[in-house]
C-alpha cells in the first residue's frame, strides 16, 4: 500500500512539473523607458506579453508576428507611413490605445496604417485614433477580428473617390466592427465576402458611402448612425442578413440602399432628410417594417424587379414623392402609414376605409414637372384622378395599400422631424445621375 501512495505522489510531482514547464508567463516591456523604439521591444518579447508604449512620438514600421499585446499609456503618437505602418502577421494579437497621426503628404488608397494578415486570427484593434490616415485598416480572408471604438478620420483634403476606405475588409469571415467612429473616408466600412459579420453601433459622415457591403452573407448591419454622406447604408449582392435600428439622415442621394438583397430583414430604421429615403433595385423576398421614412425628397424608389417584398408597419411621413416604383404589375404593401392619404375610418378601427394608391397618373405628372403642383386645386387635374380612377385603361402599376394606417406607427416622428431640422434633402426631379459602382441606371 505504501508502495502504491508513493508511485500516486510521484506521479502526480511529475504531472505537476509538467504544467508548469509549459506554462508561459507573460511580461511588460516598456517603451520609453526600457525600449526606444517599438521594434527593439517586439524583438525581446515573447508570445503572451504586453508592450506598453509610453507618451511620445514614434517614427516607424511595425511588423509584429508573436501574439502580444500592444497597448499605448498616456496617447503615444505613430507616425503614418507608406505602404504598412502596422502589420500583423500572428494570431491572437491586441492593438489599443495608440493615436497615428499623418503628414498629410502621402496620398496612395493603397497605404494602410494597420494591416492584418489572413494568417493574424483573432486579431483585437480598439480604442484606437487614427488622424489623416488613407486606409485605416485593412485585412483580406482574416477571421474572427474585432475592431472596435476607434476613432479614424480619412483625408477630407481629398475628394471622396481618391480618399481610402476606413475600414477595408474582404474575404474576411465573422468580424466584429463595433463602435467605431469615422470621417472623410472613401467608404466608411468597406466589405466583400465578408459573410456571418456584425456591423453595429458605428458612426460614419463626410464619406462617400458610409457602409458599403459586396457578397455578405448572414451579416447584421444594426444601430448605426450615417448622415452627411453621399450614400448611407449600401447593401449589395447580401442574402439572409438583418438591417435594423439604423439612423441614416441627411445623405445626399440616399438613406439605405438594397441593390441585389434577398431574404433579408430590414426594420425600425430611420431614414430621414436624404435626397431618396429607401430604394430597391432586384431586390425580392425581403421583409421591410416598423421604418420610419420621413422629408426626403423621395421616400421609396423601386427598380429593376424589386417585387415580392413584404412592406408593412412603416411610417411615409412628409416625403415630397412618398413612393415611385417601376414594375409590371400592382405591389400590395399593405397597413403602412401615409402622411398624405385622404380617407377615413368609419369604423373607427384604425384602418383607412378606402385603399391608399400612390405612382398614379398624377404622381407621375408631378415627378416629371414639379412646377405642375402648382395645378393641384385645379379642376382640370380632378378630372384627370377621376378618369384614371373609372377607366383602368389608362392605370400604371402602382403601389396599394388596402388596410391603410390611420396614425403614424412612429409616435415621437415630431421630435424627431425638429431634432434633425438641420437637414435639408437636396431636390432631384427625374432620373437622378448614375451612382459610381452601382449597376443600372436611374439613380
Amino acid at each position: 500500500m505504501l508502495k502504491n501512495k508513493l508511485i500516486i505522489i510521484l506521479l502526480l510531482i511529475l504531472i505537476i512539473f509538467f504544467i508548469n514547464s509549459n506554462i508561459v508567463y507573460s511580461k511588460t516591456l516598456t517603451v520609453g523607458n526600457t525600449y526606444k523604439t517599438i521594434n527593439q521591444a517586439i524583438n525581446d518579447a515573447n508570445n503572451g506579453d504586453i508592450i506598453e508604449v509610453q507618451k511620445g512620438l514614434y517614427n516607424e514600421q511595425i511588423v509584429i508576428k508573436k501574439a502580444i499585446t500592444l497597448k499605448g499609456v498616456g496617447a503615444p503618437e505613430i507616425v503614418i507611413s507608406k505602404d504598412y505602418t502596422i502589420e500583423i502577421k500572428s494570431p491572437d494579437v491586441i492593438i489599443e490605445g495608440l493615436t497615428f497621426i499623418s503628414d498629410g503628404r502621402d496620398n496612395n488608397p493603397a497605404s494602410v496604417t494597420i494591416f492584418i494578415d489572413k494568417s493574424a486570427l483573432r486579431a483585437i484593434i480598439k480604442d484606437n485614433i487614427f488622424i489623416k490616415t488613407m486606409t485605416g485598416i485593412s485585412n483580406f480572408e482574416g477571421s474572427d477580428l474585432r475592431i472596435e471604438n476607434n476613432k479614424i478620420s480619412g483625408r477630407g483634403d481629398l475628394g471622396e473617390n481618391d480618399r481610402g476606405n476606413c475600414i477595408n475588409l474582404t474575404g474576411s469571415q465573422a468580424v466584429a466592427v463595433i463602435g467605431n467612429k469615422l470621417d472623410n473616408c472613401r467608404d466608411g466600412i468597406y466589405m466583400e465576402v465578408c459573410h456571418h459579420s456584425t456591423v453595429v453601433n458605428n458612426e460614419v459622415t463626410k464619406s462617400r458611402f458610409s457602409i458599403h457591403t459586396m457578397w455578405v452573407d448572414e451579416g447584421h448591419f444594426n444601430n448605426n448612425v450615417l448622415y452627411d454622406n453621399l450614400v448611407g447604408l449600401n447593401i449589395m449582392y447580401t442574402k439572409h442578413s438583418d438591417i435594423k435600428g439604423n439612423i441614416c439622415v441627411g445623405n445626399r442621394t440616399i438613406g439605405l440602399i438594397l441593390n441585389q438583397t434577398v431574404r433579408s430583414e430590414v426594420t425600425d430604421n430611420i431614414l430621414i432628410s436624404n435626397t431618396k429615403g429607401l430604394f430597391f433595385h432586384n431586390s425580392i423576398y425581403n421583409n421591410i417594417s416598423r421604418n420610419l421614412i420621413m422629408n426626403n425628397n423621395l421616400g421609396l424608389h423601386c427598380l429593376g424587379g424589386s417585387v415580392d417584398n413584404k412592406i408593412w408597419n412603416n411610417s411615409f411621413i412628409q416625403n415630397e414623392f412618398q413612393v415611385k416604383f417601376v414594375a409590371a404589375k400592382n405591389q400590395f404593401w399593405d397597413n403602412n402609414y401615409w402622411s398624405d392619404y385622404i380617407g377615413w375610418d368609419v369604423e373607427n378601427d384604425g384602418k383607412g376605409d378606402i385603399p391608399y394608391e400612390t405612382n398614379t397618373i398624377v404622381d407621375q405628372l408631378f415627378w416629371r414637372y414639379p412646377l405642375s403642383k402648382m395645378l393641384f386645386s385645379s379642376p382640370a387635374l380632378h378630372v384627370l384622378i377621376a378618369l384614371e380612377k373609372q377607366f383602368p385603361i389608362i392605370k400604371t402599376p402602382r403601389v396599394v395599400d388596402k388596410t391603410p394606417s390611420m396614425k403614424p406607427f412612429h409616435p415621437d416622428w415630431k421630435k424627431l422631424l425638429k431634432q434633425y431640422a438641420a437637414y435639408k434633402p437636396q431636390q432631384y426631379y427625374g432620373e437622378m445621375e448614375k451612382i459610381a459602382n452601382m449597376s443600372g441606371g436611374g439613380f
